[in-house]
């Protein structure tokens, strides 16, 4: 009967072993989520682009039927352009209320190219994407 009470006093908590396991298995986990983790929140800064892409679109479509011809600005100032389409189109604003891209339309004639480009420093930068009439 003692030898059943000397195991039960020695089995209180984790030995050293098993806590080393346990760091190592979270350590990989951490390894494969991070990564994982930063594609999708790149995926999602990426939508910012596509949906002001998108207005950009039909406020270019919108000044073509007023104008009959696109409207162009390649200044990197989003202001700039709005201006330059009549203020059909305004950026709007990413994660952080900031406005994380710079649109530029480029073209002549019946013809554009809308590129949006990650603001350097902003947690966009690096990023893009372009669409071409």
């Amino acid at each position: 009967m003692s030898l059943i009470n000397l195991d039960m006093k020695n089995s209180n908590g984790f030995t050293l072993i098993e806590l080393m396991i346990v760091i190592a298995i979270l350590s990989i986990v951490t390894a494969i989520a991070i990564p994982a983790y930063d594609g999708y929140i790149q995926g999602a800064r990426l939508t910012e682009a596509k949906n002001n892409i998108a207005a950009l679109i039909l406020a270019e479509e919108e000044y073509f039927l007023e104008k009959n011809q696109y409207c162009y600005d390649d200044s990197d100032d989003n202001a700039n352009l709005s201006n330059a389409c009549d203020n059909l189109w305004t950026a709007s604003k990413g994660d952080g209320g900031t406005v994380n891209f710079i649109y530029t339309v480029s073209g002549a004639g019946t013809s554009y190219t809308i590129t949006a480009t990650g603001i350097a420093g902003s947690k966009a930068e690096g990023l893009s994407d372009s669409h071409s009439n």
